[in-house]
């Protein structure tokens, strides 16, 4: 075996321990929460969750793949990769200062806000981890076995919290704070790898280099924070035109969606400081890369999706435990639509991070823009007339559109660069 692959074998490895990690932990802990705190609370920290995710994604500011990028070009350049790294920290430190704000803005005239700010503000502690962080750094010099270690500290940690914290139907506020605490203990502990690794000095890097640096990722980041308006933003709609056991039956069937889903960052994040090299050098070495792993994730999520479609309701009452045969069935429903979903919805993060390594920010930015616009209209149709269902066809449409634009906007700069 190569040097090569023997990098990308250990870095598939340990970014599925990371993955699976990420997976185990929500089929673990999310159907703990949704016996204790029931339908109706499950689906208010679903709710506060996926908004927190939202300024998760502003702290992150698309250096997972801008700064990896970075790091990656100049890994023998202790200067450069110091000024870079000091760089991604000011400026996520200010992301996450101005999210604080919008919080308590928010309260000051939003009644729902005022009401929720303590749970708001005690789940952002998930920020404060995401910000210390330097996950970016080591996917750039492909050595990711740091973040699987801090990974599994984070979960176990997290774990062993709401074992102990949430016993009520009200310990919503335990439960935020102990997947908070997880992932700060988490940031601490990859800061310190990165300490121990690398010969960091803190240096300024300069006005007129902060500025390129948020401009490139600010592209980046305009198309990911777009990229929840057609998924994640559905279940406010859905709040809107039912009620919170609805939103409740669609917040499981979706996490478990999402959860299997997030096997497609295995590869994203394994592979693609390896493809923005050969893109670079080797143009055929590229497309020759690029076509594994599209075959690759058609045969692996076409299996995943059978087996969910009929294994749905064995899967809710193992995650779910001993609900009622109208939940499950609810929720069965939903989750064998999703499945349909999965045949392609590994295709639109792989293709998306593809045009970005392509250098095409503002195409990716119009692509989900027009998916933001689609949706917004066919959610709110789907939520008003079929409820739930309509919501759960309407993702897997949505998923749909987006993986053809993303992978369109692919072959076009593939065959722009090839002419």
């Amino acid at each position: 075996m190569t040097g090569t692959r023997k990098q990308l074998a250990g870095n598939f490895i340990s970014l599925s321990v990371v993955q699976g990690l990420s997976i185990l932990f929500p089929l673990i802990i999310f159907p703990y929460l949704l016996r204790v705190l029931g339908v109706e609370g499950f689906g208010i920290f679903t709710l506060i969750q996926t908004f927190i995710m939202y300024f998760d994604l502003l702290v992150s500011f698309g250096f997972g793949l801008t700064a990896t990028r970075q790091i990656a070009s100049i890994q023998n350049d202790a200067v450069g990769t110091n000024r870079i790294i000091t760089g991604v920290y000011i400026i996520k430190l200010v992301l996450f200062a101005a999210s604080l704000l919008v919080f308590i803005i928010a309260a000051m005239f939003i009644p729902y806000a005022r009401e929720n700010l303590l749970l708001v503000l005690v789940a952002s502690l998930y920020l404060l981890g995401n910000l210390l962080m330097p996950d970016w750094f080591f996917q750039g010099i492909q050595k990711m076995k740091a973040i699987s270690f801090a990974a599994f500290i984070s979960r176990v940690i997290s774990l062993l919290l709401i074992l102990l914290w949430v016993k009520e139907k009200n310990d919503i506020t335990p439960a935020f704070l102990a997947i908070g605490i997880g992932n700060v203990v988490a940031g601490v502990t990859g800061l310190s790898i990165l300490f121990k690794h690398h010969p960091f000095k803190w240096t300024f890097p300069g006005k007129i280099f902060l500025k390129q640096q948020f401009k490139e990722s600010g592209y980046v980041f305009s198309s990911i924070i777009l990229a929840p308006l057609y998924s994640s933003v559905n279940l406010f709609i859905l709040q809107f035109f039912s009620n919170p056991l609805v939103v409740g039956y669609y917040a499981v069937a979706e996490k478990i969606f999402t959860a299997i889903s997030m096997f497609t960052a295995i590869i994203n994040r394994t592979f693609y400081p390896h493809l923005s090299q050969l893109w670079d050098s080797s143009l055929t070495a590229y497309r020759k890369n690029v076509r594994k792993i599209v075959l690759g994730f058609a045969g692996a999520f076409f299996v995943i999706a059978i087996i969910l479609f009929f294994g749905a309701e064995n899967i809710l009452r193992i995650v779910a435990g001993n609900k009622s045969t109208e939940d499950i069935s609810q929720m069965a429903i939903l989750l064998r639509i999703l499945s349909i979903g999965l045949l392609y919805s590994p295709f639109v993060s792989f293709f998306f991070q593809l045009m970005v390594l392509q250098d095409q920010k503002k195409e990716t930015i119009y692509n989900i823009v027009i998916t933001v616009m689609v949706n917004l209209v066919t959610a709110c149709i789907a939520a008003y007339y079929f409820g739930a269902l309509g919501m759960a066809i309407n993702l897997c449409f949505i998923m749909l559109l987006i993986a053809f634009l993303n992978f369109k906007g692919f072959y076009k700069g593939l065959r722009r660069r090839e002419a």
